[in-house]
């Protein structure tokens, strides 16, 4: 007896658009000269395609589960591969400095204040690239990009709680790093 026709691969279009904003959030617009969200969207269809028995009978949320999580796994790898992500530009290195000032208190009024707080700002910077890749997503969205938890969530294909999580172990990771002695420059506070 002949074995069945294998089922076509299910249609992936239908999906583009949701992977295409995803892929903006992974891209910083710095990098998209370098790396364009289109092209990591058609790359983890390719991907995805080369084994299409592994999408078999999956329903259509746990399909756009899957791809969003091979776009996020593709983007990670293309930043590594093009030793983008310590590429930081100054004009994005000043930009997350004036959002992550927001957390610190500016009770500043001389000279020196401003030198400690825009040191404690680079302190600041190097902590949260120093964190897990989850965590530090999870707080560049929330604090740099302004997102919100239920955002957050939806682009890391997440619950809330587990991004709830991820924040506040990376804001406990942060400050036991800030406030540890020998993490601190001599002269600071």
């Amino acid at each position: 007896m002949p074995a069945p026709p294998p089922e076509p691969p299910p249609d992936l279009e239908c999906h583009r658009a949701e992977l295409h904003r995803l892929a903006h959030w992974l891209v910083p617009p710095r990098l998209r000269p370098r790396l364009d969200p289109e092209d990591l969207v058609q790359q983890t269809f390719e991907d995805v395609l080369q084994r299409p028995e592994r999408l078999t009978g999956m329903a259509a949320a746990d399909l756009l589960r899957y791809l969003r999580n091979a776009l996020r796994h593709n983007a990670i790898d293309e930043l590594r591969r093009r030793d983008l992500l310590t590429d930081v530009s100054p004009e994005e290195f000043v930009n997350s400095s004036v959002r992550l000032a927001e957390m610190v208190p500016a009770d500043q009024t001389s000279p020196s204040a401003h030198a400690i707080r825009a040191e404690l700002l680079v302190r600041i910077a190097g902590a949260v690239a120093e964190l897990p890749d989850a965590q530090r997503t999870a707080v560049e969205m929330r604090y740099l990009r302004g997102l919100h938890a239920a955002e957050i969530a939806r682009l890391l294909d997440r619950s809330e709680g587990a991004v709830a999580l991820l924040l506040n172990r990376a804001l406990k990771a942060l400050r036991g790093t800030l406030d540890d002695p020998d993490t601190r420059s001599e002269g600071s506070p």
